[in-house]
């Protein structure tokens, strides 16, 4: 009893919906049995009573039982019932009264008239109907109470009005079945309702979990976002190339397939940014980062922003070939902007300087050797005038 000594809460509007929910779906089972005792009663009184009182009495129960069917379809059949639970809740209460009514007005019409045997029956058959209602109806006990009153009133009202003292004591036992079946009922109430308390409190608790998840997840990735991207460019910054480079370093040597890599440099820079500003020197860089995303396309390749304006594509499995066809094509796409640069040679737009090398990592060669040999690479570009590109085995 000290589980029910205090109440979790009271009954929201979702837990009024659940309430309805759990009704509707044990409905089936409860009037299946509720049929079956029907059929009994209607045998049972047959041949002791007028057989139009019991015709018209079992055309009745039909009747209820078939509408109770026809709100259950319409229950199952209605998009997001719970939004409208309190009417779902009323026509499934209207349906167990109606129940109730036909149940109490059996007693009403045929006890009286049955043989003591089948007195007994017929009441042992109408306490199990009530009995097995308790778990659809005793979610709300006010309404339980109602539907057990109605029910067996009659019944009770007969056997203690009767001058038989079995019949009385008859009466008397039920009074006391009913008043446990109260008491179960109670029991069963707070049991049943502190459980969907819990389990809505336990479901909104699971719903804020997830989305404090999903904040932090999101909050993460723009953590990692952070550090991996360069803020500027949107190319990866210096400290995921290195990173990424030596796994894709390591893997090749064990594979023994050819890396290649490009270092972009973009030509005299420091000169634009004198002429043009550092707003315009941003906007510059932006576009020719945007440029070499363009052009590099497969998942494993990568470009980074290796420093101020230079930048550093890795080409997994691709030979020299490759490389050279992915400088060329960058220089295409830079000489397409047409970006205009006052500079001490004859060109008038900004373009870029690259320097390359491929080479299959063996242990006779470090990566930061191959980074020095891209690096030599992209200076003999320079030297060689700009806007050309140079690239070594």
């Amino acid at each position: 009893m000290t589980f029910l000594a205090d109440k979790p809460g009271k009954i929201t509007p979702e837990i009024l919906a659940e309430q309805t929910k759990f009704s509707f779906e044990i409905f089936p089972v409860a009037v299946s049995m509720l049929i079956t005792a029907l059929c009994v009663m209607a045998f049972l009184v047959w041949n002791e009573i007028d057989h139009d009182r019991a015709l018209i009495w079992f055309a009745a129960a039909v009747l209820v039982v078939a509408l109770r069917f026809g709100v259950y379809y319409w229950y199952k059949a209605t998009e997001k019932p719970e939004e409208r639970a309190e009417f779902w809740r009323r026509m499934f209460l209207l349906g167990a009264y109606s129940t109730s009514l036909v149940l109490g007005a059996a007693g009403a019409l045929f006890f009286s008239d049955l043989p003591p045997a089948a007195q007994t029956l017929f009441m042992l058959l109408l306490l199990g109907i009530v009995s097995g209602s308790l778990p659809v109806m005793a979610l709300d006990l006010r309404s339980y109470t109602f539907y057990v009153v109605i029910a067996l009133t009659p019944l009770v009202s007969i056997n203690l009005a009767a001058s038989d003292v079995q019949l009385k004591l008859l009466g008397v036992l039920v009074v006391v079945y009913i008043i446990m079946l109260m008491l179960s009922g109670y029991m069963f109430s707070r049991v049943m309702v502190d459980s969907l308390i819990y389990r809505h409190r336990s479901k909104n608790l699971a719903e804020r979990l997830q989305v404090a998840n999903m904040r932090l997840s999101s909050v993460n990735e723009e953590l990692e976002r952070i550090s991996t991207v360069d803020e500027l460019t949107g190319t990866f910054n210096r400290r995921y190339f290195n990173l990424r480079f030596e796994e894709v370093w390591n893997d090749h040597m064990r594979e023994q397939t050819t890396l290649s890599a490009l270092m972009i440099d973009v030509d005299y820079f420091k000169i634009y940014n004198d002429n043009y500003g550092h707003i315009r020197g941003d906007n510059c860089l932006q576009k020719i980062a945007h440029e070499i995303i363009h052009v590099i396309r497969r998942p494993r390749d990568f470009a980074a922003r290796f420093g101020g304006e230079e930048f550093i594509v890795l080409l997994p499995k691709t030979d020299s070939a490759g490389a050279r066809e992915i400088a060329t094509r960058i220089h295409q796409q830079i000489e397409r902007l047409a970006i205009p640069h006052k500079r001490p040679d004859k060109f008038g737009r900004v373009t870029v300087s690259i320097g390359g090398s491929s080479v299959v990592p063996s242990r006779d060669m470090t990566d930061d050797a191959f980074l020095q040999r891209v690096d030599q690479a992209l200076q003999q570009a320079k030297a060689k005038g700009r806007n050309t590109s140079v690239l070594i085995p």
